[in-house]
């Protein structure tokens, strides 16, 4: 697996700091940041090869909503994202379904996200990013 550059973007500091281990200990560089304002800031820097998105974060200036639109017009339009939700696996799935148009939404999980099943969907992820 090569090294890929992986956004994180969670308002919870907990889960920020699980993905970014987890992501480092697999040889991967992670940018954590705890809203899509300060996400949009990063991808501005660098386009990133897969994005991990919080969808509800109700303290941030920009949540995951707002910016899955705004990056839908930018150069991170086509960055496989995966969709970390606490809202449950059925309504995360509808919402990802409502949302896609334009976007590629490589996976949506339930929070709390099992570590395997986090490690597998990013590698499926950096295969979609791939085959763009």
């Amino acid at each position: 697996m090569t090294c890929k550059r992986i956004l994180i973007i969670d308002d919870d500091a907990h889960v920020r700091q699980a993905c970014v281990d987890i992501l480092k200990d697999l040889g991967h560089t992670t940018i954590a940041v705890d809203d899509g304002a300060s996400a949009l800031t990063e991808i501005a820097r660098a386009t990133p090869d897969v994005i991990l998105l919080d969808l509800l974060m109700p303290r941030a200036k920009v949540d995951g909503l707002d910016f899955l639109s705004l990056i839908a017009r930018g150069p991170a339009a086509q960055t496989p994202v995966i969709i970390l939700s606490a809202l449950g696996a059925t309504l995360a799935r509808h919402m990802s379904n409502e949302i896609s148009t334009g976007l590629n939404i490589a996976a949506v999980l339930a929070k709390p996200v099992a570590l395997d099943t986090l490690i597998q969907e990013v590698a499926r992820a950096e295969r979609v990013g791939l085959s763009l």
